[in-house]
Parts: C-alpha cells; structure tokens; sequence
C-alpha cells in the first residue's frame, strides 16, 4: 500500500502536501505529529473517507488517482480490505457485542450467519471479551467497546487495519487493555497504519515511524532508528521529549 503526491486543502489551509508514503505489508506503521499536522488526513485516505485533491493511492490491483471520480464499486472494494478504527468506538447501541461483530460479515461479506458468529466469538475471545457477546454497548467500559470496535473490524478480515488515535479518549488503565491487543496483533505480523501520541506504545509496536508535521513528512524510516538520540533532528527530539515530558 502506498500514497505518491497527495495534497489536500481545506478552504486557504494546505493539509498535505505532496505528501508520499508506503505502508508495508506485514507491519504496523505508526503516523505521530503535532494536532493538526495533517496525520489523519493521511490515515483517513487510505480508506477513501478522505479524498485528497491530487495525488495517488495504490493498493493490490487498485490504482486511484485522486483527480479523477472514484467509482462506489471501487471505493467499496478498497473500504473492505481496511478495516477502520476509530477514537469513538462507533458501535451499534441496539445491538449487543455479538450483533455488532457479526453485522458487517453477513450484510457486506455475506458470510452464512453460523459461520459470522463463529468467526465473532474467535475474535472477542482474542480481544478477551467473549464473556461480553451478550451484553450491549452502554453495558461496556470504553477500553471494553474500543475492544469490541478492534474485534469488530478484523471480524471483516481486512488486510490492513487503520486506526485513528484508538485510546485517546481513554484513561490509562483502560488505555493498557486496548494497546495490548494491538501489540498481539502487531506480533502476529497484521499490517497496521496507526495514529497515535503515545510515544511509549509507538516505540513498542512500530517497525516504521512517519513523522507529519504541517502537511509535510518530516521523517520516514524504521522505529528503532527514529528513537535512537543520536539519529534524531532537533525538531525530532524536542517532540518526543515534550510528549514523553523529558523536561517536567
């Protein structure tokens, strides 16, 4: 999967720009920067929510020029093969955690629903919530639901899993619960894209790091390079210092 030339504005603010990246199969990618840096425009565009205004995005047999229309076909096709994730965990509340596995399997998959629910409880038995199948969304912590959202979206099998900051609205105990599964999946080689500004969990999961900064890529390279002190730019160090809060 990678993004060649993407620039994207909104009104006389320039997101990206001539933004290029490749996202390798097998490995988590983690995309860190300042808010506002252009981050998730970039992860966002891997799933076609976001349609930058130029550039290009190649993905299996896919090739899509952004300053061209995009079939629904395509979009659909692309859409199934990444499954997105999400700080607000987005579930269905009249459903319970069972119903919100299975819905996109039987209705975009059209799985068999026997085969969808087995599937389902292999996932929330890897997530280590089966025990929650029954219950509702509103009967959830938040690290539980994110968790559902995680098992939710591999239940649909994608071959890369994107996530935009998925424990940001979490305290750090529930924030633990969801990084470990992420770190499970990570060692089991799925391909990830992850926004996050957890730098001790970025150090952790990472085989690549881009560093985004004002629409620009200010780094792309392997993880253990990019926290290496002696590899690093000033504007490097001083964002990992002040996120990890070196200076308190």
């Amino acid at each position: 999967m990678q993004v060649k030339h993407l620039n994207k504005a909104y009104g006389n603010k320039q997101v990206l720009k001539d933004v290029s990246v490749e996202f390798p199969a097998g490995q988590t990618t983690v995309l860190i920067g300042p808010s506002g840096s252009g981050k998730s425009t970039i992860l966002r565009s891997l799933n076609l929510l976001v349609t930058p205004d130029n550039g290009t995005f190649d993905f299996n047999d896919h090739h899509v020029d952004f300053s061209q229309p995009i079939s629904r076909k395509e979009m659909l096709e692309i859409r199934k093969d990444t499954g997105m994730v999400f700080q607000e965990y987005n579930l269905f509340p009249n459903k319970t955690v069972l119903g919100n596995v299975i819905e996109g399997p039987t209705q975009v998959l059209k799985q068999d629903k026997a085969t969808a629910i087995k599937n389902a409880h292999e996932w929330l038995k890897k997530v280590g919530l089966d025990d929650k199948a029954n219950a509702y969304p509103n009967e959830l912590s938040g690290g539980q639901a994110q968790r559902v959202a995680i098992a939710r979206a591999m239940a649909m099998e994608p071959e890369y899993l994107l996530l935009d900051e998925p424990t940001s609205a979490l305290d750090p105990e529930l924030e633990l619960s969801v990084l470990k599964v992420l770190l499970a999946l990570a060692k089991e080689q799925q391909s990830m894209v992850i926004v996050t500004h957890n730098m001790m969990f970025a150090q952790k999961v990472a085989d690549k790091i881009v560093f985004v900064e004002d629409g620009e890529i200010l780094y792309d390279g392997e993880a253990q390079a990019f926290f290496d002190r002696e590899n690093q730019t000033p504007r490097m160090r001083q964002f990992i210092d002040s996120i990890m809060m070196a200076d308190l």
